[in-house]
């Protein structure tokens, strides 16, 4: 989370109301708090060498009518997510482009859900999986139809664009402009597009080696995988291999935290690695936290033993109070920040301690503010880094006299972080 946040509120809330923020929130939120989403895995998409592109097409077959589509270029690990406003006469397939036109050509590998997809309506979302093949049938009504939707234009001119790419294990530079932090303060106040136009997900910076241990980066609100550079640089890459999670923060934790697990999860299938160490800062630790639940607790995997966190607010911020109840449009993620919030109430239901080495770094270098208790790190009050529960699961508890962001860079916690890896062994 930036300082920047909170300052934002404190001072601006009277003129929230004519801040371009909070329009362009707005507007982004809208079509993704009312649409329904279907979310899926083109399995082994990765076997091939060539784009592999999903869609999505609103098809009626009684008139044999297109009557809304969309489409994306799958990233590494072949997971997507759609938007769609209707949840009737949804149809999905995937193929190998394999001559890059942006078509389905007959031979090209394949794949489609059988019939329409069955989308909950409590939840508004269903989950899919396939796999292509070049046995697969395509319906010669639905290739009539799609050509005759697009006659006389181009693919990208007739789709919604509500698609997300999905990565996991993409191989990335840092400082790829997807990663600046001009990026982070997007995916707080613009979550949608943010997703959409650029995806999201579990990245690399170097291909997998099955002798290192990955160690997994999760940023805070605002935040982006830039925030790590030091640690990064600082991790003994003949040991270690350095993966992070990029996500939109502005979205609801419960998701973020939900996308992540699957990410990893298709991680393990496909890798088999036997240890995972998972690190996070501030907001971030949130998300973390429901994810090594999920992970560890739910689904039993074995493969996460070792959690550290920085200047987490475990308790809820006093920022994202008055942003729920002041802002003309909140940021989602604030809802779960919110103290008192169903998500923080909920968050240490279940115990990590005894499966889960649980190490909490805390700062205390206080900065002035009218809305936090004197005891704070410039952005997160102690009392919400200490929550009772909080210490109560943790294997250990770390003090520094750092700010929020400080403590990403300084020596005395990332020495203690090395040991920390080095000891888990």
């Amino acid at each position: 989370m930036k300082p920047l946040l909170a300052r934002l509120l404190l001072l601006a809330l009277p003129v929230l109301s004519g801040c371009a923020n909070f329009r362009h929130l707005a507007a982004d939120i809208k079509p993704f708090r009312d649409d329904y989403r279907i979310a899926g895995i083109i399995e082994n998409a990765d076997d091939f060498q060539v784009p592999v592109r999903v869609a999505v097409i609103e098809w009626d077959r009684a008139d044999n009518n297109i009557y809304s589509g969309d489409r994306v270029e799958l990233a590494a690990g072949g997971a997507f997510v759609f938007s769609v406003k209707s949840p009737l006469n949804q149809h999905i397939g995937a193929f190998a482009d394999n001559n890059r036109d942006g078509r389905w050509q007959q031979g090209e590998p394949a794949w489609i859900h059988e019939g329409p997809v069955a989308i909950d309506g409590d939840s508004r979302i269903t989950r899919v999986r396939g796999r292509l093949s070049a046995d697969t049938p395509m319906p010669p009504e639905l290739v009539a139809a799609v050509d005759k939707l697009v006659a006389g234009g181009t693919v990208e001119e007739t789709i919604t664009h509500r698609g997300v790419r999905f990565a996991a294990g993409e191989i990335v530079d840092l400082n790829d402009p997807r990663f600046a932090a001009t990026r982070g303060s997007d995916g707080l106040w613009t979550p949608a597009t943010l997703a959409i136009r650029q995806g999201f997900g579990i990245y690399f910076l170097e291909r997998y080696d099955p002798s290192r241990i990955p160690v997994l980066f999760i940023h805070g609100a605002a935040g982006s995988p830039q925030d790590w550079r030091t640690a990064m640089e600082r991790l003994d890459r003949k040991r270690y291999q350095p993966w992070f999670y990029f996500y939109p923060s502005g979205g609801r934790l419960e998701a973020a935290a939900g996308a992540l697990n699957q990410g990893v999860e298709l991680l393990h299938e496909r890798y088999g690695f036997q240890r995972l160490d998972v690190v996070a800062h501030s907001m971030g630790g949130l998300v973390a936290r429901r994810f090594v639940v999920k992970n560890v607790l739910e689904d039993k995997n074995g493969y996460i033993r070792t959690f550290i966190t920085f200047s987490t607010p475990w308790g809820g911020h006093e920022a994202a109070a008055m942003g729920v109840k002041w802002a003309p449009t909140a940021v989602p993620s604030w809802y779960d920040m919110e103290q008192g919030s169903d998500f923080l109430d909920h968050l240490f239901d279940r115990k990590l301690k005894g499966k889960v080495n649980h190490h909490l770094f805390y700062g205390h270098r206080a900065k002035r503010s009218a809305i936090m208790p004197a005891e704070n790190d410039g952005t997160v009050s102690v009392a919400s880094q200490l929550r009772p529960e909080a210490k109560a699961d943790a294997a250990s508890v770390q003090g520094y006299d750092e700010d929020h962001v400080s403590i990403l860079s300084a020596r005395a916690p990332l020495m203690r972080a090395k040991q920390i890896l080095d000891a888990a062994d």
